[in-house]
Order: C-alpha cells, then structure tokens, then sequence
C-alpha cells in the first residue's frame, strides 16, 4: 500500500527477485484490463469459447505458473472477477473459458493498491474475502515527504545512473519541494536537468527548473535561492559585458534561458529592451545619445 511513485512496482520486482520463483513475473494494471474481457484476459479462453476468440489464449495467471503474480490497482479488479480469482487462490486451480478442464498453478501474487482498501470492502465494491486471502502480509510504502532523509541520496543516485553529479546548493531546492508524486517525480526531475544541463555537474538553478517543468500548475514551483546583491550585480554587469547575448549568459552563468528570464523579469528588467539600448548606445557613443529603455538594469548594477 502507498501513494503513487513511492515504487511499489519496484518492490513488487525485488521480492521476485529475492523469492527464489524459477518462473516469470507477470505484471497485471487491473485498472486497465477491459471489462468485457477481464476474466478471459486473466483465465485464459478457449478458441471458440465466445464471438471474437480466434485463437486459444493462456490467461495472466497461468502463465505465473512457477513464478509471481504482480496485480497493481489491485482495487480497481472488476467485481464478477473477483470471486474467480479467490477460487484460484484457494484451490491453486485455473479454468480457461469454455474448456471445462482445470490446471493446477503455482505461483506467488503481489498486489499494490494506492490507498487503504478498506474503503472499497466496506462500500461492497471489493470482496472481504478476496481481500483477506490476499493481505497475508501488508507492506505500507510511505511518502517521501515524510522521509527527508532519503531526497539527496536518491536524487543523487538518480543522477549517477546518467553520469551526472549534483552541485552545492541543490540539496535545499530538493527538500524544499514536497514532492506530491514522490520517488518517481524526483527521478523524473534529475532526469529532465540532465537534459537542461550543459555540462556533467546539475547546479541549483537548473535542478529547480526541471522540478518546475514538471509541475505543470498543478503544485507550487519550489523557490530559488534569493541571489545576494553580489549576486544581483554580478549577473545585471555579466548581462551587459555579453551584449545581452542569450547563449553567451547562459553559458557564462550556467543557468537555462527560462532562469535567467524569470531573474531578470524578477528584476524588472526587460531583455528585449536591454538588449535595444546596448545596440543603440553602442552605435551611438559619439552623438550623446543618453535614453535608457532598460534604467533599472543600470540603477541596479551600480
């Protein structure tokens, strides 16, 4: 049992992995099996058996035979299947549709729901029995805002398997996001500023750009860490010495466009208008030309 992302899916493939079963691992998304066709799709069916079955099909759980059943979205198993799936449970035999002969399997299930089931079994949209049979023991995966701890070093671990390595300062933009979709946000995230990053190394900036690529509105988009007056400074005189050329402040600062866009628009400064005057003043030193479209970058670089 936990919420989306904390890797339930994983686990699921670690006990496979550590139980030893010479079989398969089979992996079910009951939310996405069709109603019409769960219990061919799980038992298996005979050609013949309904319109439609061209062919003899071995279902999800004969095919775990040896091995293990992984059912995710446990939860969202049609009603009529589920009694099906008890017997099989008890008895350790499968029937395909419109074969009338048993098989007998052996085989581990691991089921994953979201949240506490035990809302579905009281309102009756999920047997208790079934329910019982396969709770043999219940496995809770909390969040990862409740385990802090373990943000770097995942985050970190995330970036090693691309080759990248995580900058000072990237720890506090990392846990001061709550990370509504867990473990999988966050290898998402260092996955998607490996992709903005220039370089091996993943600084601050960039990483709390990538969280808030991802975010898509529907959360608050972490904050960066509020610049100095140095800082302020240092980047208004790196602006004006590059002309105002994009790709060269980029690369100087080691930030993404859409940083440097939201710093200076943080700044009231405007790039387009910045970028108009150093034109203008540059091509007119000699005739005294003084208007200043972007004023605030020179009042806030002095």
């Amino acid at each position: 049992m936990g919420p989306t992302g904390t890797g339930k899916e994983l686990f699921a493939h670690h006990i496979h992995e550590r139980s030893g079963q010479p079989g398969p691992l089979v992996e079910v998304n009951c939310c996405a099996l069709p109603r019409d066709m769960v219990e061919s799709l799980l038992f298996g069916h005979r050609r013949g058996a309904f319109t439609g079955a061209i062919e003899s099909t071995v279902g999800y759980v004969e095919r775990s035979d040896g091995g293990t059943l992984f059912l995710d979205e446990l939860e969202s198993l049609a009603f009529e299947a589920q009694g099906k799936l008890l017997r099989v449970l008890e008895t350790g035999d499968v029937e395909r549709l419109g074969i009338g002969a048993k098989r007998h399997v052996d085989l581990r299930v691991v089921s994953a729901v979201q949240d506490d089931i035990s809302g579905a079994v009281d309102g009756g949209r999920f047997r208790r029995d079934l329910f019982q049979r396969v709770a043999g023991v219940v496995i809770k995966l909390p969040p990862l805002s409740t385990r802090p701890e373990d943000v770097v070093p995942l985050a970190e671990h995330f970036a090693g398997l691309r080759g990248r390595l995580l900058e000072v300062g990237v720890a506090r933009v990392l846990l001061d996001y709550p990370w509504p979709g867990n473990v999988r946000e966050l290898r998402l995230a260092i996955e998607r500023a490996g992709d903005l990053a220039g370089n091996r190394t993943l600084p601050a900036a960039v990483v709390a750009e990538a969280i808030e690529l991802g975010v898509a509105g529907r959360h608050e988009a972490p904050e960066l860490p509020s610049p100095s007056e140095d800082g302020r400074r240092k980047l208004l005189l790196t602006c004006e010495a590059l002309g105002w050329d994009t790709r060269r402040i980029t690369q100087q600062l080691r930030i993404t466009r859409v940083t440097l866009y939201r710093r200076l628009r943080a700044l009231g400064v405007s790039l387009r208008e910045a970028k108009k005057y150093h034109v203008v003043s540059n091509s007119s030193e000699t005739t005294g030309y003084n208007s200043h479209p972007s004023a605030g970058a020179r009042e806030l670089s002095r």
